[in-house]
């Protein structure tokens, strides 16, 4: 375990973070709507949200490519204790109902062990939570960045550290950031969402249903 003790932070997790963070301003938690690709393209193929539907069951509603590859599926709709191996599942389980009750940003470090086809792969998750447009907080932004050779999937991990869980309470607020623009797709992380869905325009070229027709017949 001392080549993650000795890694630091991963790809992506930083960027993750401070996006999180400007989203975040002066409130506790962000909403689950102010979130735009756009501002984590560099950490998009980590990337990934998930939900709370109800206790211990938090299931992935995007979900970056590289997930999709651990797994060797899509990932969208299965828990997030998916990616752990049976050992580790009811101490993650506990580590992720705290981020939605707390609430709390966690952190993991974790190690899926080498075997057939497989080297020792090493990973770092971190979960940020979110409010619905109900204002519970259900939702949380994720990244999950690894290093090593992928290999043969499914890859399946356990800790390699003990979680680092903040309370939410001791953290100072930061400065809000702009406004973001909502409209885009997720590339890569496909969900069908009113929010991301650009309104209807008319084009230059395009006629109006209705016209006003003049005759002089009369």
């Amino acid at each position: 375990m001392g080549q993650y003790r000795n890694s630091g932070r991963f790809e992506g997790i930083a960027a993750v973070e401070a996006y999180w963070q400007a989203l975040r301003g002066n409130r506790t938690v962000p909403l689950r709507s102010d979130v735009d690709p756009r501002g984590i393209e560099t950490a998009l193929d980590f990337a990934f949200i998930v939900e709370r539907t109800c206790a211990g069951v938090i299931r992935f509603r995007l979900a970056g490519s590289q997930l999709s590859e651990l797994m060797g599926m899509d990932v969208r709709g299965m828990p997030l204790t998916s990616l752990f191996t049976a050992e580790s599942r009811s101490e993650v389980s506990r580590a992720f109902e705290a981020v939605f009750s707390g609430p709390e940003i966690l952190e993991i470090g974790v190690v899926s062990p080498a075997g057939a086809q497989r080297e020792m792969l090493f990973g770092q998750m971190m979960l940020l939570p979110l409010k619905s447009d109900l204002g519970d907080i259900s939702r949380a932004l994720g990244c999950f960045p690894t290093r090593g050779k992928m290999g043969r999937a499914p890859r399946r991990f356990e800790l390699a550290a003990a979680p680092k869980r903040i309370p939410l309470g001791g953290i100072m607020p930061t400065r809000r950031a702009p406004a973001q623009i909502k409209e885009t797709s997720l590339i890569g992380m496909a969900e069908q969402h009113a929010r991301f869905a650009p309104a209807p325009r008319m084009r230059p070229f395009e006629r109006p249903y209705l016209r006003l027709v003049e005759d002089d017949e009369r």
